[in-house]
């Protein structure tokens, strides 16, 4: 299968993976064939993009690190506030990732404007997991961790709805007002004995910065606890690449550059490293434009920063090989869009 842009996406199209609205009703299943009415639709929910079923990419496996019906049990648990079910699912989400190593984050989540906030923690919960295990980390822990990632944004709950989704910069007051989510989650948290204490301690500081410059507190270095720093670097990506009504999404490759960029500022250089190591910068499927004109999609990532390209004609160009294809790069997302 491989990943079409909205932008680019045709009638006739197969879609391979089913697409789903906030509520996590079925949209369009596996196998639809698209129209222009359809992708229309799509678009206007703000759909990125899709996967699709077709000769050229016939042979190549996308595989989603959870299930889709685990990512819409957490969406649906997120959107009704029900901390029990989110701790299930943080559990789930720990043992379908150890169930199937090794694991990269490969696969592009299909998620819409409407549905951004839920489906945002639970991939945070997915990345930091992922990142966790790299770290060699134990299920208990992992848990724990996966656990604080899907709860890092509940106190975005008791904030306005206008002022998270406004289009535009936000003023002084409403910035403050957005800062308030850690202290809030984790007031809600504080309640509930059963929670450990380190999953609160990542809740309330994964705003916090190395450099003791982020919220709500300011503490830095070593005062943020460990869980926090995975979910800062978990958060941030996530939030960089997705597209928003107010931002389009960054590059993969982009918002890597951004997080290895503020090592020491922002973000724990080690975590952002182990993260590195897990991330696809240019994701199985998707299409990409070389330097010198030609275009086709991610056949293998056995190399992250030269894949395997197979073209549009059939033909692989492997960019690992130094010796045939040195001079040849892969254009940029951004700047491709724009060719």
């Amino acid at each position: 299968m491989r990943y079409v842009r909205i932008e680019k996406a045709k009638p006739n199209m197969i879609l391979a993976k089913p697409l789903y609205d906030s509520v996590n009703r079925v949209l369009l299943v596996a196998g639809t064939i698209m129209t222009q009415d359809y992708i229309q639709r799509l678009s206007g929910r703000g759909l990125d993009g899709f996967y699709i079923e077709d000769d050229l990419a016939k042979d190549i496996d996308v595989r989603d690190n959870i299930t889709q019906e685990l990512r819409n049990e957490g969406v649906d648990a997120l959107s009704r506030g029900d901390l029990d079910a989110c701790m299930e699912v943080a559990e789930k989400i720990v043992e379908q990732i150890m169930s199937h190593p090794p694991i990269s984050i490969d696969m592009i989540d299909l998620r819409t404007y409407d549905d951004y906030t839920y489906r945002h923690s639970v991939n945070v919960a997915v990345i930091s997991t992922i990142i966790g295990l790299k770290l060699g980390y134990n299920k208990n822990t992992l848990v724990q961790l996966s656990t604080s990632a899907m709860l890092h944004d509940v106190g975005k709950q008791m904030l306005k709805t206008q002022i998270l989704n406004k289009q535009g910069s936000l003023t002084q007051e409403e910035y403050d007002h957005v800062k308030q989510h850690p202290q809030l989650a984790f007031n809600i948290l504080r309640k509930r004995m059963d929670i450990s204490s380190k999953v609160r301690a990542g809740v309330l500081s994964h705003h916090e910065n190395e450099d003791g410059s982020g919220y709500p507190i300011g503490f830095a270095g070593d005062e943020i606890y460990i869980y926090a720093k995975i979910i800062h670097v978990a958060d941030v990506f996530d939030a960089l690449i997705s597209k928003r009504p107010y931002k389009p999404p960054y590059a993969r490759s982009e918002a890597v550059e951004y997080l290895m960029g503020a090592c020491d500022r922002l973000f724990d250089r080690k975590i952002v490293e182990v993260f590195v190591q897990c991330v696809s910068i240019y994701p199985l499927g998707t299409e990409v434009l070389l330097s010198d004109g030609r275009e086709g999609i991610v056949a293998a990532n056995s190399n992250p920063l030269r894949p395997v390209i197979r073209l549009f004609d059939g033909e692989e160009v492997d960019l690992s090989d130094s010796d045939r294809y040195r001079n040849i790069t892969i254009i940029p997302e951004t700047d491709a869009i724009l060719v």
